[in-house]
Parts: C-alpha cells; structure tokens; sequence
C-alpha cells in the first residue's frame, strides 16, 4: 500500500505554526505515517517555521483586507500568483488531504485544493475563528476545533479535537529540576513564570515591576520573558535590587522547560499558552491581549477560567499595580494552587476523545 500524502498549508504566527508542526512530529509517529509536505506564504523566513526538520515550498500570498487600495490590489495580485503556485505543487504531489491552520498565508493553498477537488481540513485554535478560517470554512470537508464553543461559529462537521503540542511539550518529558536547573533557578523553591509575547508585553511588564516587594515576601523565584529587548536589563536589575532570584529573557524558544519549572503563570490567554499550561497542569493569572483580532483572547481565557477551573482572568483596563498584587497574592494562598491543579486533571480527564492526527488519518 503506498503511503498516504498531507499538504499542511500554515503560516505567520507561532500560534499557527506551531500546532501545525506538532501535527506533522505526530504523523510521523503513525503507524502508517504519511509523506507531508509544508505549501504556504512565509516559510523561508519564518523564525518559528524549523526548516532543518520539515520540507517545505512556499508560495505567494498577501492580505487582502486593508484600508489602502494599493496594498489591496498587491493582496489580491499575490493571492492569485499563490494560488497557481499551490496548484503546481498539488498536482505534483497529489495529496490525499490539504490541512490549514488559518491566516492568509494559508488560504493560497487550501483554494488551489477546493480547485482540484482535494478534501480539506481545517484546524481553528481559538475560541472566535480568524477572518480567513471564517470564509474558508464552507470549502472544507470538516473543521477540527481546540474551544468546544467554536462549534458556534461553524457549519456543517465539526469535531473538538484540541491543540497539538510539540515534541517535548507533555507533562512528565522534562524534570523539574532539570528545568530548573536550566535557569539556574532553585527547585525546591516556588517559581512564577511572567510573559506577555511579541506585541502585548508592555503593560504586563510595567506592572510587574510594581509588584517586586510583594514576590520577595512571597519568597518566590521568577522566569520572566520580556518580549522586548530594552526590557530585560531594567527587569533584571529590579528582581536583583529586590533580592528575587530570577532569570529575564527576551523569548524563549524551549517553553517546556518554563512551563516544568513553573508552579504558576502571569500571562496572555494566546491558545497554545493556555493548551501547554494545561497538559503541563500549572495554574494562571491571565491578561488577555485586548487588541486580539474579534478579542478571542478573552473568550480563551474564559474557557480557562469557567470551563477548566485552572485559574483567573484579569482583563487589561483593570491591570493597576494594586489589583495585579492582590491577584498574585490570593493565587498563592493557602491551598489555591492546590485546587486549580486539581480541576487541570479533572479536565484533562474528560478531555476530547480524538486528536487532530486521528482525524487527518481517517480523512486521509
């Protein structure tokens, strides 16, 4: 029997390329594992795309909704290069199924495969679907979702399937002291993971900085990742002024081992964060990003908080000093971590009964 073919078409942000290259370790790891190729907008520069590990070809593609209608018409002209680009390379390859993860990087390759009959998967990470899963949605055979109440959203079959993690990214694969040991950090001591990602870093760092007396009485160590570079010295010199061991960094590209080390998190409410915190069971603080496309920021956290039981929501215009304290200082109260991480097994417990490799392979 020869070995099925999957075009995964993903692009842009680690939130789509991320559970996209998880999806391609977990399919080799089948039985029968397919032949996958990547076909999408941005891989060669890509800086969360792992070129050494997965082919790939890119093709054109651009965004399309912009108030200028110059940048319109370059969308538009990309668009449609990217599209016989994409049917180039499908005829070549011949797949059984086309898999996107949303974005416009991604609707190229999954319209080239609506053209040539080929059936069509499509992975929706959040909890309000992105403008271009949104129109791609009537095309596909069927849409995997990760928020059971995406299901709203969505015509014809549906299936909950999560977020795949990476390789590495389950609870168990790293050591706590291992991980600790990483940062340079103490294991027997608690630890407070604080990130706020690429663009919405800001006011989660500025606040912070008001609430370093309270982790020294709190005795806590902190992994702090900034998001911007100009952060990390006037961060670091802060945890040192005020005597909290800590490690500051810009990114982190092995969150696993921030997430082994971590007893429990301040940050954005970004599906892959909210996914890994619940595999890796440490409970959070979230901030959701207040400027996220249709705010699907804060109905993932709301999931999070109401549906897992695994934390609380903070919501940015609220962000002060004093309610961020007061916020940090109930989490870590008597027993509270305690009962958040029970709730994370209870879900885990129920959770969906197929992944998203399960569903490729039987489409395929």
């Amino acid at each position: 029997m020869s070995k099925k073919r999957i075009v995964i078409t993903a692009g842009g942000t680690g939130g789509h390329l991320f559970p996209a290259q998880a999806l391609a370790q977990q399919l080799s790891k089948e039985p029968s594992s397919p032949e996958v190729l990547f076909v999408a907008g941005g891989l060669k520069t890509s800086k969360y795309f792992d070129r050494l590990h997965f082919p790939y070809e890119e093709v054109s593609c651009g965004p399309l909704l912009s108030k200028n209608p110059i940048k319109c018409w370059r969308g538009l002209r990309d668009l449609v290069k990217g599209i016989s680009q994409s049917i180039t390379i499908l005829k070549r390859v011949r797949p059984h199924l086309v898999v996107g993860f949303g974005s416009y990087y991604s609707v190229p390759t999954v319209l080239a495969a609506r053209w040539l009959n080929i059936p069509i998967l499509l992975h929706e990470a959040n909890s309000i679907p992105g403008k271009a899963n949104s129109w791609l949605a009537s095309l596909a055979t069927c849409v995997g979702i990760n928020f059971p109440v995406s299901k709203n959203y969505f015509n014809g079959k549906v299936v909950e399937v999560g977020l795949p993690l990476r390789e590495g990214y389950q609870a168990g694969a790293v050591e706590r002291d291992a991980a600790h040991h990483y940062y340079g950090l103490d294991p027997c001591r608690t630890t407070l993971m604080i990130f706020g990602g690429s663009q919405g870093a800001h006011a989660i760092n500025q606040k912070v900085k008001e609430c370093m007396p309270l982790f020294k009485d709190l005795s806590l160590q902190v992994i702090h990742f900034t998001g911007r570079a100009e952060m990390v010295r006037e961060l670091s010199q802060g945890y040192a002024l005020h005597n909290i061991p800590s490690r500051v960094k810009v990114f982190e590209d092995k969150m696993q081992m921030a997430w082994a080390a971590a007893d429990a998190f301040i940050g954005r409410s970004g599906a892959s964060a909210i996914a890994e915190a619940i595999e890796f069971e440490v409970p959070g603080l979230l901030i959701p990003y207040p400027f996220a496309t249709d705010q699907h920021q804060d109905k993932n956290a709301d999931f999070f908080v109401y549906d897992v039981g695994a934390g609380w929501k903070l919501p940015e215009q609220q962000l002060t000093g004093g309610n961020l304290s007061e916020k940090i200082s109930a989490l870590f109260s008597a027993g509270q971590l305690f009962q958040f991480q029970k709730a994370m097994k209870n879900y885990k417990k129920r959770q969906h009964q197929m992944t998203l490799s399960e569903l490729v392979m039987n489409l395929a």
